[in-house]
């Protein structure tokens, strides 16, 4: 009983509460009317004559900002002595079948016209103008029994009145408040001093929407408003019943509250009823019982926690013990595998590396411990003519274990290039995201004898890799000779075969030897046409094959290249230094052609070390990237190129070796200027030749910010 008590005390609260803020946002709704009206008497009297366009502008704007005001109307003041002006005047604007009208309501309940009075208040502005309200115009609202009363009220106070509500034609339950209208100074008569009567304001405000209260006023749903004349025999006005939101039709009205708040207007000299119905659900009796409960339930739970901890922390003592032999139990088996282990985060950082990977390497744990792994080594695959995905990189794409393909190269930022095998696989976490990977590599070099089978069945893909490179070669130095021996050709074939038809043409005036001398110019001739088709035919061959342009990677030419060389390199005792990118070198080329210009390069480094001691011969091969520049330079240990060489170094047919052609250079120059780049050679101080070539990096592969320099 004292919880019920409590409660319905709490409910009335609220209840006095709620009906304090529906008071006071209905109140602040008079306000607003009556501060129309007081706007509009402010705009009228500031002008020397009354202004309707103004007025109904002015109404418009006013309109807009308050949802409880239905239409702004004004009743014109027509006398006796105007009426005739008046009558003329409305016609001139709404037409010839305008006329002042009564209503009948005690009979058909239809307009009549108005007999000619001494004074009339006549409808002649509705803002907004509603069509369904047309017929209002012209309506003598001063003669109406149910304005008559307060419209004379009005007039002879001076002062706003509120009129007896009434139901409009088109719909809706509404009242009137009204302002007369004086201007101007009269000279006597009972309105001396107060001025010229133009006529009656009026706001027509929709009662439904007055009582309608926004959500965001905090004013609950449940209560019912109703607003009242005051007086003791106050009659309703309108009423707005609530919504009780839980409530059901078999569920019993406990109570019912109620409260009348005088509305303090003096135009407007309303109460406010508000009332609610009190159901059982508004008794918080739920909310008591959990409470209850989570008192009882926080009782045991304090009693389990307790119980519980001990085993939670035994258990946790023998968690930590297997933890430990098991953590155990694997670094061991990781120092003691023979295959190099290098696990990465997930920013594909350097996280552990067993002591065989850190030997592959060829660096300490502390230089690689928390570097990116692209600025330690890379994984390059041989013989592959596109550009190919990093398998560490579609390792953490796909999140699915990656093995590697044969003949995989390990080469380390230090320059060395190992022949590696594995798998790359990833590591979850238990809920299954990807927390990082784990690279198992292990080191073929020991195991190549071993490998013979595998190498013997690469046999053909290698020869077939040369023959396709062989003869791209073989078409670019046709290509090249084609053009030179045309240019010289053509002059001779074309002179003798002018010369043949202007002997033919002199022969025309001979007899003896015409016909023995015609027939040997003509075979002349057939010959000179033969050559030219001979030239015509050599062109054609050199330009059947289409290239195949696509995106690759410098990085995977010169590793394809190096191994295409690595027989002749051996045999000549010449140490190579591969200086690559730790980023993709990605150009737009065909990768054969590209192979031939390399090639090229390191066949005239190894002739220009021919000479020299064994100790000095080496070979530099450098990628990098300068800007939106992928640089390649090939570098050698010679003696360089002299002063004269250097400026005819690429024209063809120019060639500083006792058997050559003079066309490589050339060849590698129309290839590599082809896609758009740039080949060039220079002498290195005390370190030879370098010859460097440039071509734009593809835009669909991201440029770092900064390139891993390497010293010279």
């Amino acid at each position: 009983m004292q919880w019920a008590m409590s409660e319905y005390q709490r409910i009335q609260e609220e209840f006095d509460r709620s009906a304090r803020l529906a008071h006071g946002v209905i109140a602040r709704k008079l306000d607003q009317n009556e501060s129309v009206l007081a706007a509009v008497d402010a705009l009228l009297l500031s002008r020397q004559k009354f202004d309707m366009p103004v007025l109904k502008s002015f109404s418009h704007q006013l309109l807009a900002h308050y949802s409880q005001l239905y239409t702004f109307e004004f009743f014109q003041n027509v006398t006796r002595d105007n009426r005739v002006a008046f009558l003329d005047e409305m016609q001139q604007r709404f037409g010839k079948t305008f006329f002042i009208r009564d209503f009948d309501i005690s009979g058909r309940r239809s307009w009549l016209p108005a007999p000619v009075r001494d004074q009339h208040l006549v409808v002649t502005m509705i803002e907004p103008d509603i069509p369904t309200a047309s017929s209002v115009y012209g309506f003598d609202v001063l003669h109406e029994p149910r304005f008559a009363a307060d419209m004379q009220r009005a007039i002879r106070t001076g002062r706003k009145v509120a009129s007896a509500p009434f139901d409009l034609y088109e719909g809706g339950r509404v009242y009137l408040l009204m302002q007369p209208v004086f201007l101007g100074k009269e000279a006597g008569g009972a309105a001396a001093g107060r001025g010229t009567l133009i006529g009656v304001v009026a706001l027509v405000v929709y009662c439904e929407k007055l009582l309608t209260i926004a959500p965001n006023e905090g004013v609950p749903i449940d209560l019912d408003l109703s607003i009242q004349a005051s007086g003791n025999n106050g009659t309703a006005i309108y009423s707005a019943h609530g919504k009780h939101q839980g409530s059901d039709n078999w569920l019993p009205i406990l109570a019912r509250l109620e409260v009348g708040l005088p509305l303090i207007s003096e135009s407007q000299p309303f109460t406010l009823r508000v009332g609610k119905d009190v159901f059982l659900s508004d008794f918080k009796l739920i909310g008591l019982l959990l409470r209850e409960g989570l008192i009882l339930s926080l009782v045991i739970s304090l009693w389990l926690i307790y119980s519980q901890r001990l085993a939670m922390r035994r258990a946790q003592s023998q968690a930590d013990e297997a933890l430990f032999l098991q953590s155990e139990r694997a670094a061991v088996a990781l120092n003691a595998v023979h295959d190099g282990v290098i696990i990465l985060d997930t920013q594909q950082r350097i996280e552990m590396a067993n002591p065989m990977a850190l030997s592959l390497l060829g660096v300490s744990r502390e230089e690689v411990t928390a570097q990116s792994f692209q600025n330690v080594f890379r994984l390059i695959g041989e013989l592959s003519s596109e550009l190919a995905e990093d398998p560490i990189s579609e390792c953490y794409r796909e999140a699915h274990t990656v093995v590697l393909p044969e003949r995989m190269q390990l080469a380390t930022a230090r320059g060395h290039v190992r022949l590696v095998e594995g798998a790359i696989a990833p590591l979850f976490s238990r809920s299954g995201s990807l927390t990082g990977v784990v690279c198992a590599l292990r080191d073929m070099g020991p195991v190549r004898q071993r490998a013979a089978e595998a190498l013997e069945a690469s046999e053909l893909r290698v020869k077939e890799h040369l023959e396709k490179l062989s003869h791209v070669a073989r078409l670019h130095t046709m290509g090249e000779m084609a053009s030179g021996i045309a240019h010289e050709v053509n002059q001779p074939l074309t002179a003798i075969s002018n010369y043949c038809q202007a002997s033919l043409q002199l022969l025309e005036f001979g007899e003896d030897s015409r016909p023995q001398v015609e027939s040997a110019l003509r075979l002349a001739v057939a010959q000179a046409d033969r050559a030219g088709e001979i030239i015509k035919r050599l062109r054609a061959l050199v330009s059947k094959r289409a290239m195949e342009i696509r995106l690759i990677d410098l990085n995977q030419v010169v590793g394809n290249c190096m191994f295409l060389a690595e027989y002749d390199l051996k045999e000549r005792s010449i140490e190579m230094v591969q200086l690559l990118s730790v980023y993709p070198m990605a150009v737009m080329a065909d990768s054969i052609q590209m192979e031939q210009v390399v090639l090229n390069l390191l066949s005239n480094a190894m002739d220009a070390l021919r000479d020299e001691p064994v100790m000095k011969r080496h070979i530099i091969i450098h990628t990098r990237r300068e800007g939106k520049k992928a640089i390649l330079e090939v570098r050698d240990t010679g003696r360089g190129i002299s002063p004269e060489s250097l400026e005819v170094l690429f024209h063809p047919f120019f060639s500083t070796k006792q058997n050559g052609m003079g066309l490589g250079l050339s060849i590698c120059q129309t290839i590599v200027e082809q896609y758009g780049g740039l080949i060039s050679a220079e002498n290195i101080p005390a370190s030879g030749a370098c010859f460097r070539i440039e071509l734009p990096l593809s835009q669909t592969v991201t440029t770092p910010e900064v390139e891993p320099t390497v010293p010279d």
